[in-house]
């Protein structure tokens, strides 16, 4: 299964809303607050993306 990066919130919206990741996971780098992924994980049926993950980041 293809992978798509996406590397902000905007790049997110603007390929769910262009129906570029029907069908393929998403990753997602940007940082997101947990009522962001909640969010966005809600619209995962909505924009038919087989899967969604955040990276965590990483505090020192």
């Amino acid at each position: 299964m293809r992978t798509i990066i996406c590397n902000s919130l905007q790049s997110f919206w603007d390929m769910a809303d262009n129906q570029f990741l029907e069908g393929l996971d998403v990753h997602c780098v940007f940082p997101a607050s947990e009522n962001l992924k909640e969010f966005i994980l809600n619209c995962q049926n909505q924009y038919k993306i087989n899967h969604i993950s955040f990276t965590r980041a990483l505090t020192g």
